[in-house]
């Protein structure tokens, strides 16, 4: 499984799942968890699972800070 580190990017020190990065994205595009899991054929609760674990790994509160996360998530890989 790829990852990519984003210690430069966030108080913690973490990596991102190749899985992660692309629920972030989509979330970050603007689509819902129900878009998202039916888009991926994983539940909701697994996609909100996934987004509460990147909120954390880059230093994130909240869907309406994906924007510049997301950006970040780009630029790494």
């Amino acid at each position: 499984m790829t990852t990519v580190s984003f210690a430069t990017y966030s108080n913690h020190s973490a990596t991102l799942t190749r899985r992660e990065r692309v629920i972030v994205a989509l979330a970050a595009q603007g689509m819902s968890n129900r878009d998202i899991a039916e888009r991926l054929f994983i539940s909701i609760r697994t996609v909100e699972n996934h987004l509460q674990r990147s909120y954390y790994k880059l230093g994130v509160h909240s869907r309406h800070e994906l924007g510049d996360a997301a950006a970040r998530v780009r630029a790494a890989v």
